[in-house]
């Protein structure tokens, strides 16, 4: 006679139980470990406490600009003015600066000019050089540990001598090394491989990351308190007063995400979300382990009971479960370790290799520990006497931990349809984003810019290259330029901007946007010849106005040149205007410091919010301009079938006007990857995640689901004997199961909106929480529960009556 419940040697129970838990370990290490490295970040300087990065939000009327720097000389005099303050760093990124070492050329994005405090506020080590006097010449360049192995194959190179060309410079300056640091650690948020000194005073007020390191014992609330009183004070207007913030060194990672970061920074609630999925896989692990502890603690009951009546104790009988249990526990975290080992790097985590030994020694003997308590909880709560009888599967020790399962995978579900979701809404939003022909060549030197129309002559010469444009930022980049401007028909606010975008004339129809009145075509605009002289006219009227002959020859040259302007929707709310029709013809002038450089002209088309940045932050209200020399980004579109020979076109092209800078080039789905690259990340993962909660919820339901039908075995031949159907004894058999998931479904909607809620709040533009998407999720777990136990009822209800009454 058969024991009900028991399984085939265990071997099921040991199966499931071994996949769960070490799927479940897996993930939690790989997060622990990767919620642990982004909470670390710049934690290892020793004055990381008292080091605040200082940021300024400015108001020009309805529009708003939070970036992450700060330009103008008022830091350093607020470090004079301010006891509080006992040092400054100020960090001028070089903006894709070319690197000339000896006869190689190379981009870099992690070059700066700094102050020669850098090194006695942050703790970044010092291999050659002397660190307490580093930078402190004119000419001087400290490089990464990196550079120098690659370069110069040794770190003892001072005197050695490289070039650098500022993205905005005409020509490169040389520079001394003067000493070789260690490369920066990977919990820092930023990474500099070359540091120079400053050239001059123009250089310490320009656009910089900036600094402070504040006395022990300051209070930083206090002084931004008073610097922020005193800014109100001197303004003019409610709108000229800037915001002043003191952001903690250690708090930039995980929680700035403003303008011209440093570099990407990481996302606090990124973290939240991984977490989130680690848990509820280990969640779901440890109910399967203790919904077949229960099943295989029943299936041996009989055992228990005859030990027990030969004097064996409760803690004597617990000893030999958890020992038993301990197999399951170790080959569980070998194979977790392996998978955690495997799949972490995608994450760039290496598991065995993270210098965290004594955490994961402490992660497993914890895990060990868990698993013998949870091994041995069935004997602990239930009364043998009573267990003994049990027939079927009732009462709420199965049925909560099952319903708790599937709420958590139905959340793990949704959480995976709106992140993928949302992921394809922002592609689609983007202009040109799902095109394969399109090359960007971003953030070139300024030598290079002046050289654009040559370029697009010479591109176009070649039957691959179709089209060719420019713009002054790349497709997914920050827009922050402002200006102050007149329109005709709209009042004039104090202290009121709008965001610049300059663009090649054919831009507009290159990337698909067409106009929504007016026209996109502009036609001929002024050469570079004329925006040099223009730009040259507008510096002598306002420093050297008595060279009247250079200024004669040059108004001639400039001559009356009228601007065209094109205006987004935002631009269109921001002035009042409802119909775009109304704009167009009006009279529009920026107020910019080169006044000829952008002279009086007309609206000539409204363009909708055409999403050429990253959907983060709302569209901007924007003026687009057609001028060349501001143009730092090209994009070219190639004849998809000659890829080949495209890619060729340009590289022999670009080498030919601009011989001695590198050409460095991504398509333009590529450039809009790497501005969301963290949320990708993020779906990549936690699609895995919800794929194994599903999985690990099926095997815990298949498992119980064979309990129960063994132990429905009799009543089931009764039904069929009876005259029952197949189908009725599988609506039987499927029930309760059905009711389970619908009330999982029912407790799991409101977490999963709510949650998902949260997350679509990163983004100024967001896909919708259809009902559409619950369901659907709601569904596909009661797909995969139905799946997973028809398959066992239907081998049941199909038994021969007959052999179901010889059951026990």
């Amino acid at each position: 006679m058969r024991q009900p419940g028991k399984l085939k040697n265990n071997r099921i129970w040991f199966a499931i139980n071994t996949i769960g838990l070490s799927a479940a370990l897996a993930c939690l290490l790989i997060v622990y470990l990767y919620a642990r490295s982004e909470l670390s970040f710049d934690r290892f300087h020793l004055k990381s406490d008292r080091i605040y990065r200082v940021t300024a939000e400015m108001k020009y009327g309805a529009t708003t600009m939070h970036p992450a720097r700060v330009s103008g000389d008022w830091p350093e005099k607020l470090m004079e003015e301010k006891p509080a303050i006992e040092s400054m760093v100020r960090l001028v990124p070089f903006r894709n600066a070319i690197v000339k070492i000896g006869e190689v050329n190379f981009y870099s994005e992690q070059a700066f000019a700094t102050d020669s405090s850098f090194f006695s506020v942050f703790d970044f080590k010092v291999l050659a050089g002397n660190a307490r006097h580093a930078l402190a010449q004119p000419g001087r360049v400290f490089i990464s540990r990196r550079l120098a192995m690659k370069y110069f194959g040794s770190v003892s190179i001072l005197g050695r001598e490289i070039s650098l060309l500022h993205q905005q410079a005409p020509k490169p300056k040389v520079y001394v090394i003067d000493g070789v640091m260690e490369d920066f650690p990977a919990n820092s948020h930023f990474h500099a491989e070359l540091l120079t000194s400053f050239s001059g005073d123009a250089d310490r007020s320009a656009w910089a990351y900036t600094y402070f390191l504040l006395k022990k014992g300051a209070d930083a609330n206090k002084l931004r308190n008073s610097i922020q009183q005193k800014w109100k004070k001197d303004a003019r207007t409610k709108d000229e007063a800037w915001i002043l913030y003191m952001q903690k060194l250690m708090d930039i990672h995980l929680f700035s995400h403003k303008t011209r970061e440093i570099e990407k920074n990481g996302d606090i609630r990124s973290v939240f979300l991984l977490v989130s999925g680690a848990f509820i896989i280990l969640l779901i692990a440890l109910i399967n382990y203790l919904n077949l502890s229960r099943v295989r603690f029943i299936s041996r009951i009989k055992l228990m009971k005859v030990k027990m009546i030969h004097g064996a104790s409760r803690f004597t009988l617990s000893k030999e479960i958890a020992l038993e249990s301990l197999i399951v526990s170790l080959l569980s975290i070998m194979i977790g370790l392996f998978a955690a080992e495997r799949f972490g790097k995608s994450m760039g985590i290496s598991v065995l290799s993270s210098g965290r030994l004594a955490d994961l020694i402490f992660i497993a003997l914890g895990f060990i520990a868990v698993i013998a308590l949870l091994s041995i909880l069935p004997l602990f709560s239930s009364k043998i006497s009573t267990d003994m009888k049990a027939t079927r599967m009732t009462g709420g020790f199965f049925q909560f931990p099952l319903v708790l399962q599937f709420t958590l995978s139905i959340i793990a579900i949704t959480g995976t349809l709106v992140l993928n979701r949302q992921m394809n809404f922002l592609n689609s939003k983007h202009p040109a984003s799902q095109r394969d022909n399109m090359i960007v060549i971003a953030e070139n030197p300024w030598e290079a810019v002046q050289r654009y129309g040559l370029l697009k002559v010479e591109l176009l010469k070649n039957p691959a290259v179709t089209s060719v444009t420019a713009a002054m930022e790349e497709p997914g980049g920050d827009i922050i330029d402002l200006c102050r401007f007149t329109m005709e028909g709209v009042e004039k606010k104090e202290n009121q901007a709008i965001n610049i975008l300059t663009t090649d004339s054919n831009f507009f129809k290159v990337m698909g946007i067409k106009a929504l009145a007016g026209t996109t075509d502009l036609g001929f605009i002024p050469s570079q010849e004329w925006e040099s002289a223009a730009a040259e006219l507008s510096t002598l009227r306002a420093n050297d106005s008595s060279n009247k002959s250079k200024i004669a020859g040059l108004e001639l040259k400039v001559g009356m040149v009228r601007d065209k302007y094109i205006l987004n929707q935002s631009a269109l709310k921001m002035l009042g205007i409802k119909r775009p029709e109304d704009a167009i013809g009006k009279r529009f002038r920026l107020d910019f410091f080169l006044p000829e450089l952008f002279p009086e002209g007309t609206v000539v088309g409204v363009v909708p919010d055409f999403h050429y940045t990253n959907m983060h932050s709302a569209e901007k209200p924007l003026a687009i301009a057609p001028k060349e020399m501001f143009n730092y980004c090209f994009i070219v579109c190639i004849d998809p079938g000659q890829h080949e020979k495209a890619i060729q076109a340009i590289a022999k092209a670009w080498k030919k006007i601009n011989p001695g800078f590198p050409l460095q080039y991504e398509f333009i789905a590529d450039s809009y990857r790497k501005v969301y690259a963290g949320e990708y990340s993020q779906t990549r993962v936690l699609s895995i995640f919800a794929v194994i909660s599903i999985l690990l919820a099926s095997l815990g339901v298949f498992a119980i689901a064979s309990f129960n039908m063994q132990c429905r075995t009799k009543e089931i031949g009764i039904r069929k004997v009876n005259g029952a159907s197949i189908s009725e004894v599988l609506i039987l058999l499927n029930r309760d199961f059905i009711l389970w998931v619908t009330l999982a479904f029912v407790i799991a909607t409101p977490l999963a909106y709510y949650a998902m809620h949260k997350w679509l709040e990163n983004f100024a533009y967001k896909t919708g929480l259809d009902w559409w998407i619950f369901v659907l999720s709601g569904f596909l777990a009661l797909g995969i529960a139905l799946f997973t136990v028809s398959w066992k009822s239907w081998i049941a209800a199909s038994k021969n009556p007959v052999d179901a009454l010889r059951y026990e």
